[in-house]
C-alpha cells in the first residue's frame, strides 16, 4: 500500500475583524510547536505584488522567511502566475461564494478553480511549515500553522483540501466593541500612506451576525471548531491559550509536563513578554512590535460609541446577542 502522507495541521483563527484575532495570534505564536503565517488570503496582493511589510518588519521581498518559502514552494515567487492567483482569489474566496464552498465541504467535490487555488495555497503552507521547522525541534507536519485570515469563506475553502488538517478557533467579541473599532481612523503601518477601512455600525452588526452563525454552520459540516469569547480570553489568558493549544494539537511535551500544562514562560498573569518573530502577511497593526503587552479588555466603546450607534448595533444583533453571552445593557 502507498504510504499515507501526514496532513499539515492548520489552526484557522476566524471571526469578524477587530475581534482580537491578531493579539491571540501573537500569543499563540510563542508556543514552540506553532508558527504564524498571517492572513494568507492577502498573500498574493499585499505580499507578492505590493511588497508590503511582513510582521517581522521587513519588506516581503527582503524577508528571509518568505523568500525561502517562495523558493521551496515554486522555485521563487517569480514563477507564480500572480495575476491568475489574484483573479482566482477574487473569483472563489468571497462571501457571495459561500453556498458553493459549503457544498464542496459537504460533498468533498471541488470545482476546477477551487482545486487550482487550493493547490497553490497548499504548496505555500507546506513550504512555510518546512522552512519554519528548520528552526524548531519538530518535523514540518508536527508544526501547527496559524492562519489568521479571519474570513469564513477562507476557512471553508481550506477545509476542502484533504491534505490539510484544518481546525477553527472562532473568536467572538462584543459587537458594540467591534463596531466602535471599525469607526476609528487607523493608519496602515505597512504602507505609511493609507488608512484601514472604516465601516458603519449597521454594516458591522450585520456581518457580526452572519459571520458568527456561519462559523457555527461550518462546524455542522464537520470542521472542528472551538468558540471563545475575546473577553473570556483576556480574563484568563494562560488557561485560554492552553485550551486552544490542546484543541489544535499544539501543546509541546515540555509545557504539558509543567504543573499539568499550566505554565507558559512568556506569560505572567496578564503581562506578556514576546520574543518570537511573527512572519505574518497582512493584519492588524498590532502585529508590528508590541513585544511587552498588558492584556486587558478595550471597553472604550462603553463611553465613546454614540447612543445612536449603540442602538443600531443592538437592533441588528439583538436576536443572537444572548447566544454568545452578551446583553443589550452590557
Amino acid at each position: 500500500m502507498k504510504p499515507v502522507t501526514p496532513k499539515q495541521p492548520v489552526l484557522f483563527i476566524g471571526g469578524l475583524g477587530r475581534s482580537g484575532t491578531t493579539l491571540v495570534e501573537k500569543l499563540l505564536n510563542e508556543l514552540p510547536t506553532t508558527f504564524s503565517v498571517g492572513e494568507t488570503v492577502h498573500l498574493w496582493e499585499r505580499g507578492v505584488r505590493d511588497n508590503e511589510r511582513c510582521g517581522c518588519g521587513q519588506a516581503f521581498d527582503s524577508c528571509p522567511h518568505w523568500q525561502a518559502v517562495g523558493q521551496e514552494a515554486f522555485g521563487g515567487w517569480d514563477n507564480v502566475d500572480l495575476e491568475r492567483m489574484i483573479a482566482l482569489r477574487w473569483e472563489i474566496d468571497r462571501s457571495r461564494r459561500l453556498p458553493q464552498i459549503f457544498a464542496a465541504v459537504r460533498t468533498g467535490r471541488t470545482s476546477k478553480a477551487q482545486r487550482e487555488y487550493l493547490h497553490n495555497i497548499q504548496k505555500v503552507l507546506f513550504a512555510a511549515a518546512k522552512v519554519a521547522s528548520n528552526n524548531a525541534a519538530v518535523e514540518p507536519r508536527e508544526l501547527v500553522l496559524l492562519d489568521s485570515s479571519k474570513h469564513l469563506s477562507t476557512a471553508a475553502l481550506l477545509a476542502c483540501d484533504p491534505r490539510l488538517d484544518v481546525r477553527v478557533l472562532h473568536l467572538v467579541r462584543d459587537p458594540r466593541g467591534v463596531a466602535f473599532s471599525w469607526t476609528k481612523t487607523v493608519a496602515r503601518p505597512e504602507t505609511n500612506k493609507e488608512l484601514m477601512p472604516q465601516y458603519s455600525p449597521r454594516r458591522t452588526g450585520i456581518r457580526w451576525v452572519t459571520d458568527n452563525l456561519g462559523f457555527e454552520a461550518l462546524e455542522r459540516l464537520g470542521v472542528p471548531r472551538l468558540e471563545m469569547r475575546y473577553e473570556d480570553f483576556l480574563d484568563a489568558p494562560t488557561e485560554a491559550i492552553l485550551k486552544i493549544a490542546r484543541f489544535a494539537g499544539a501543546v509541546p511535551q515540555s509545557v504539558a509536563e509543567k504543573n499539568g500544562g499550566g505554565v507558559l514562560p512568556f506569560l505572567a498573569g496578564k503581562s506578556a513578554h514576546l520574543t518570537t518573530p511573527m512572519h505574518s502577511v497582512a493584519g492588524n497593526p498590532l502585529r508590528f512590535g508590541g513585544d511587552n503587552l498588558t492584556l486587558c479588555v478595550d471597553d472604550l466603546w462603553k463611553t465613546e460609541l454614540s447612543g445612536r450607534a449603540t442602538k443600531t448595533v443592538n437592533r441588528v444583533t439583538g436576536p443572537v446577542l444572548a447566544r454568545y453571552g452578551y446583553s443589550r445593557s452590557a
